[in-house]
């Protein structure tokens, strides 16, 4: 069993300290919300006979990946000649609670996917002013450069620096995401799960990113679903962006959620500091759960920061 607490870090600015007049302050009937990045907060322990006995602590259950855009490299002639160069890179963290094996497998498949983005392009309709449209491919999708249908070279105005603006948002990499886990549990359906190893095999992701183009933190949340067909369990997510105003609780949600979540809306509306309340409680949780004999959860706590592409990382 896992906890993760994850969230935004947001601030109340008095708008008073960058020159705003007291009549201009009492238009605005919302104060101004400072966005300062994403926390998340998890225990650290791998567990055994429903929790009972501690396997290891100190195992990570939050992970950085970089995803890497591949810019297209053409030869004098305008021929493709592959992909070179990294464009940009993007740091975004992950974490989830359940089986850890699936979630290996998981992790394994989206560092796959985002580490191997690649800029390429399609055909606009016939009535639009540009014929293609850039576009950027998973690496599991076709690619018009690669495998060209006729068109073989391409002039100097085409595939240019200016071309690339605003290709990778938030939404784009959370979805590439949501794409890579549900291609890494597709093949539990060759295996006809039931509801008992359905369970066995669940788990719940998180990602944090920061968006280049609307220049804001966003938190999705991945939960396994299952749908059944002809008596089999056939297991999917889909990604849920959360509200700014909310926090997510993984793991233990009959636990710890309810009360994870009026923890933080009374600092929220105190002033107060959300990350270190959180980590306090995930602190009591723990001790909570050592009362009554369990080992679900331990220490140490790793406490996460992602603010505006920089993570930063503590031991509690």
């Amino acid at each position: 069993m896992s906890l993760i607490f994850v969230g935004y870090d947001t601030e109340e600015v008095d708008l008073s300290q960058w020159g705003q007049t007291n009549e201009i302050q009492s238009i605005n009937a919302e104060p101004f919300i400072a966005d300062k990045g994403i926390f998340a907060i998890s225990d650290s322990a791998i567990t055994t006979n429903e929790g009972k006995k501690t396997l290891l602590t100190g195992f990570r259950k939050i992970y950085d990946i970089t995803a890497k855009l591949w810019e297209p490299s053409f030869s004098p002639g305008g021929d493709f000649t592959g992909y070179h160069h990294i464009h940009s890179r993007y740091n975004i963290i992950v974490g989830f609670v359940g089986s850890t094996l699936v979630a290996q497998h998981i992790l394994n498949g989206i560092t796959g996917h985002l580490e191997h983005l690649k800029i390429s392009c399609k055909k606009r309709p016939v009535n639009s002013l540009q014929k293609i449209e850039y576009i950027v491919n998973l690496p599991c999708e076709d690619n018009v450069l690669v495998h060209p249908p006729m068109l073989t070279q391409w002039d100097e105005t085409t595939f240019t620096p200016r071309d690339f603006e605003g290709l990778i948002t938030g939404k784009f990499l959370a979805h590439a995401i949501e794409h890579s886990i549900n291609a890494s549990i597709r093949s539990a359906r060759e295996h006809r799960l039931d509801y008992e190893e359905f369970k066995q095999m669940y788990t719940d992701i998180f990602c944090g990113v920061y968006c280049p183009i609307s220049r804001e933190h966003q938190v999705y949340i991945f939960r396994m679903k299952a749908k059944e067909e002809d008596g089999v369990m056939i297991a999917y997510t889909e990604m849920e962006k959360l509200s700014k105003n909310d926090i997510a609780v993984l793991g233990m949600r009959l636990d710890f959620e309810q009360d994870a979540k009026e923890i933080f809306m009374k600092v929220k509306h105190n002033g107060d500091n959300a990350v270190i309340a959180l980590e306090n409680f995930m602190s009591d949780c723990i001790d909570k759960v050592h009362s009554r004999g369990s080992s679900e959860i331990d220490r140490p706590i790793v406490s996460k920061r992602l603010e505006q592409g920089l993570i930063t990382k503590k031991n509690i």
